[in-house]
């Protein structure tokens, strides 16, 4: 088995490569290297050229001795490129070689932390050498570090909002799982390198989510071939390009055998084709993509940018309606000057499974109510939904009051009908008639992040009135989840 593993091995360099400008030594990084192997950081195996690529960018020096990076990327497939492994070299280098003082180290979740910093205690344990350094090692829960009998520390942090304040003049702070890196982290941690002038701070990640603002405006600026002092690898099965600013992809065939090549630097090293197809088959192609081929979800339209074109809106219209019975959900505007009711149901137009529209939008909030009864009487609709949390919140006493009972969305809930909205446009799953309010809604609409791959509309970002958006967004969600009964006939 292990002579067919060596006929075919995974890609080594970069599909995605921006150095920096002025390297005029590669001396610390080949140290690095060196010392890496010398201690076996890579399980006791020699690091693979496409870790060296990553090290010898990230590790390139000035004229004057300083690094030519200043940031540092490392996107890829999980497993698959042995990121960790490089983040250990550059961290033990920082130690042993550079005499950095102060090394700070950061993940999305407390394991991943945990496991690195348990990953260079045992170096540092197992190796006379290197135990002899040792002052102290901190294992306490949110104080884990190494320090030295020379006073430089390596502390490990999950991020919080408040993760990596109370430091200064740090000399690296490291980003793992940089996919889920937010702007309040950058904002925490960042402000600690500023009294020194020669620090780096490393992200790394697998694919980016479509709420990876930080790690998407990385890549871009790779992308854009005029990055300054960024270094940055990317392994990945997609085709990327900029073209007038905008990220554009070729997305790959999960099932293409030698997508997985392209991608994964350690298949057919430390990774087998048996374990993929295993992975494969349990994750599903859109998720393996992202995980083990490093493709990117879709991004998010940010500060304001639609995340859902004007073409693609507008490719959606069909001579259609929603089959009884229906959803409905309400919103109100902020201020309470208009409010929003829309309906979803099964779409009469053929290659569509739901239909989306509004039901009426008008000025003021007292006519939502009573429309309301009668929709409940002539309609029987399968549920009314609303944002309890948002200004439609303020008319469930009146609903309540007037009979109408009206299903409360919850946070996680909402989150998922905006996901699950935008899927279905992608796909071409749903239908609409080209109603100006809605059309206008979709086009003006931004988003906000609610973390871990969760967004909503953004009222406060969008620079138009998104209720109409908002109200299709729950109705479809709650026509989806609520026991239907099969469709008949009957239309409005």
């Amino acid at each position: 088995m292990r002579s067919q593993l060596d006929v075919r091995l995974g890609e080594q360099v970069p599909q995605i490569l921006h150095s920096p400008p002025g390297v005029v030594s590669l001396d610390a990084a080949e140290e690095a290297i060196e010392l890496a192997d010398a201690y076996g950081v890579c399980d006791g195996n020699p690091l693979a050229e496409s870790q060296k690529i990553t090290l010898r960018g990230a590790m390139g020096e000035r004229a004057d001795g300083s690094w030519a990076a200043s940031r540092v990327a490392d996107f890829g497939p999980r497993q698959g490129t042995g990121k960790s492994d490089k983040i250990a070299v550059r961290e033990l280098a920082g130690l042993v070689l550079f005499g950095e003082k102060l090394l700070i180290h950061t993940a999305h979740e407390f394991p991943t932390a945990n496991e690195c910093f348990l990953r260079l205690v045992g170096l540092f344990e197992n190796w006379d050498d290197l135990r002899k350094k040792v002052a102290r090692i901190r294992y306490a829960n949110g104080e884990q570090g190494i320090e030295l009998l020379s006073g430089q520390r390596l502390k490990y942090r999950a991020r919080t909002g408040g993760s990596g304040r109370g430091f200064a003049k740090a000399d690296l702070v490291v980003y793992d799982e940089a996919q889920h890196l937010g702007r309040e982290h950058l904002a925490a941690s960042g402000p600690s390198k500023l009294a020194n002038p020669n620090s780096q701070t490393w992200y790394a990640g697998s694919g980016g989510l479509p709420t990876s603002h930080v790690a998407w405006a990385i890549r871009r600026d790779a992308l854009s071939g005029d990055a300054g002092r960024l270094a940055y690898t990317e392994m990945t099965a997609e085709k990327v390009s900029l073209v007038d600013g905008k990220i554009r992809s070729v997305r790959p065939d999960p099932y293409d055998v030698a997508s997985w090549y392209q991608a994964m630097p350690g298949l057919g090293r430390w990774v087998t084709e048996e374990s993929m197809r295993a992975l494969l088959e349990e994750m599903g192609p859109d998720l393996f993509a992202r995980e083990c081929e490093c493709v990117w979800d879709r991004e998010l339209g940010d500060e304001g940018e639609s995340i859902i074109s004007a073409e693609e809106w507008a490719s959606l219209v069909a001579r259609s309606t929603a089959a009884d019975p229906v959803a409905l959900a309400f919103d109100v505007t902020p201020d309470r000057s208009s409010a929003t009711i829309a309906a979803a149901g099964a779409s009469t137009a053929e290659g569509h499974r739901v239909h989306v529209e509004v039901v009426k939008q008008d000025r003021g909030t007292g006519w939502v109510v009573p429309l309301l009864v009668q929709l409940a009487v002539a309609r029987g609709p399968v549920a009314i939904v609303c944002d309890p949390a948002g200004p439609a919140g303020g008319l469930l006493s009146a609903a309540a009051a007037a009979g109408v009972e009206v299903t409360p969305v919850s946070a996680r809930e909402h989150a998922q009908a905006c996901g699950g909205l935008l899927d279905a446009v992608k796909a071409g799953d749903v239908s609409h008639i080209g109603q100006v309010p809605l059309s206008a809604a979709v086009a003006g609409a931004a988003t906000r992040d609610l973390g871990d791959g969760a967004w909503l509309w953004s009222r406060k970002s969008s620079d138009v009135d998104i209720s109409p958006l908002v109200a299709v967004t729950l109705a479809k969600w709650a026509w989806e989840n609520a026991p239907v009964p099969e469709a008949t006939a009957s239309v409005y």
